[in-house]
This record gives C-alpha cells, sequence and structure tokens, in this order.
C-alpha cells in the first residue's frame, strides 16, 4: 500500500487505531497520513492557539511512530474543521486504506461512535479497518465475508496487506427466501446451509484468489450477525471483512456499535466498479 489514512480525535482508542496503521505501512512500505478535524466550535480568537495544539499533537504522534518504525516511514498530517473533508483528504492523498477507532469523546459523550465512524463505513470510498485492540497484536484469524460480484476478487489483495500471514476462513450470504426455516442452530447446523451451488462459486472464488485449497467455507442464509459473533467468540478471530453488498450492509452500524472484534469493511459493489472510488483495486 503507497498511502494509508488514520482518523483520530486524539483519544486513547483513535491513536491506537494511528498506530495500526502506522504498522500496516511500515509493513507494506507505504506513507502514513494522519487526519484530526475539530468537533466543537472554537472563537476566533482561539483559534491559532487551538491550531498549534493539534501541531503538536501531530509532532507527538510522529516521533512516537518513527522511534518505533524509524524516520524513513513518511508521516504527515491534516487538521479540518469537519470531519467531512476526511473525503476530500483521502482523495487528494490518493489513499487506499482508511484506519479508524472507537472514537469517544473526552468528556464521555460518543460523539464519534454511530456517526462519524458509521458513516465512514456506509459512504467511504476505500476500505475502512475499524481497529479496536492494540497496535502490536497480529491479526492471526481473519472471516471474510464474500458476495457473488466479479470485484470480490480484488478484495483479497488488501486483506493480505491488512493481515498478513492469517488462517482465512470464507463466508458467502445468501438472502432468506420466503418459507425458509432458519432457527437459532448451533454453529454448522443444517438450517444455515445454503444449496450446492453455493460452495460451488465459492471454491472458485478461493481458487482464483490462490487461497490454500484448506480453507474453510461457511455458507449460510438469512442475517448472519449471530453467527459470525458466535464465530468470533468460539475460534478467536481477529478480523471481519465485509464486501459491502448482499445482507451485509444493514449490519455494519450494529457491527460498529458493538464490533466482535476488528472490523474491514470495504465499498459496496458500485463503488469497487470506479477508478476513482477505490483507487487500491484500481491498481492492484
Amino acid at each position: 500500500m503507497e498511502t494509508i489514512v488514520a482518523a483520530t480525535d486524539f483519544s486513547k482508542a483513535g491513536n491506537q487505531a494511528v498506530l495500526r496503521g502506522a504498522a500496516i505501512a511500515a509493513r507494506t512500505g507505504g506513507r502514513l497520513h494522519i487526519f484530526h478535524a475539530s468537533s466543537f466550535r472554537i472563537s476566533p480568537e482561539q483559534a491559532a492557539h487551538f491550531a498549534a495544539l493539534v501541531e503538536g499533537y501531530f509532532d507527538t504522534l510522529r516521533a512516537r511512530i518513527q522511534c518505533r518504525y524509524g524516520p524513513r516511514l513518511e508521516v504527515d498530517g491534516t487538521h479540518a474543521n469537519v470531519w467531512r473533508d476526511i473525503h476530500r483528504v483521502l482523495a487528494q492523498q490518493n489513499a487506499e486504506l482508511l484506519v479508524v477507532g472507537q472514537h469517544v469523546h473526552p468528556n464521555g459523550i460518543d460523539a464519534f461512535h454511530g456517526t462519524f465512524v458509521e458513516r465512514l463505513a456506509a459512504d467511504c470510498a476505500v476500505p475502512v479497518l475499524v481497529s479496536t485492540t492494540a497496535p502490536e497484536a497480529p491479526y492471526r484469524r481473519t472471516l471474510v465475508v464474500v458476495d457473488p460480484s466479479p470485484e470480490i476478487e480484488r478484495l483479497i489483495p488488501v486483506i493480505r496487506d491488512v493481515a498478513p500471514g492469517s488462517a482465512v476462513a470464507l463466508m458467502q450470504v445468501a438472502p432468506a427466501e420466503p418459507g425458509d426455516e432458519l432457527p437459532c442452530a448451533p454453529d454448522g447446523a443444517g438450517a444455515n446451509t445454503v444449496q450446492e451451488q453455493g460452495p460451488r462459486a465459492i471454491e472458485g472464488f478461493r481458487d482464483r484468489t490462490r487461497l490454500d485449497p484448506e480453507t474453510e467455507i461457511l455458507m449460510v442464509k438469512g442475517d448472519p450477525r449471530d453467527r459470525i459473533r458466535r464465530l468470533a467468540s468460539a475460534r478467536g478471530l481477529d478480523l471481519v471483512a465485509l464486501s459491502g453488498t448482499g445482507p451485509m450492509p444493514k449490519l455494519n452500524g450494529d457491527f460498529l456499535r458493538t464490533p466482535p472484534c476488528d472490523l474491514l469493511v470495504f465499498p459496496n459493489a458500485a463503488r469497487r466498479t470506479t477508478d476513482t472510488a477505490f483507487p487500491a483495486m484500481s491498481r492492484t
């Protein structure tokens, strides 16, 4: 990856996400751009003082990052007046990944979580990594929720950059049909199994993307959120990658409020088909 943008409100959770972005940038030979936006109004007479404080925070984060990964890792930043400016910054920086945390306002009001992060996951033109874990902790087990669109194959290189060496399991979700009985059954129960044509399609995807032939394949119908949470708990998943189409978009908000683990949310299929909307995939 050439450019990673990490957003922070300078809280502990936000800065942890910046360090996660720095770890990925250092590993992939990229650069890191830090984004911060004021979540409150600042009087004109205090604007210069506040800008100096922000620059000081940027300098502190840059020092921490370069102390850990060396001065060759390029780190810069943007301070904006509104969080929506992040879309402009992503385009200007030609970003390939956005890393965010669960941004919690210092006074205890959850000003970012459920607004900033949730909207980004829904609207962002690049993949969004919602990181809630220690930045130095490697991703060891990843569940990739795939869709049948042809662009899905271009997601795998991004996942490999974010979670190198992680054991991957694949899940395909089919919409529930009238008459389907989908009780809350134990993991792997037949009530959640899709018809045989589904496994054949996802096996082809596995082979084309050069995943291990022994990669586990899960086929489910209907709302998969309970299944994913059970898998995250039972198997110690570190990362769940959501493709952003099919039954999954409506789950993004719920998963972002109470994520079972770190999440990698990809743009929907319409955004993935345009080079300008998804520079990481257009260059893959």
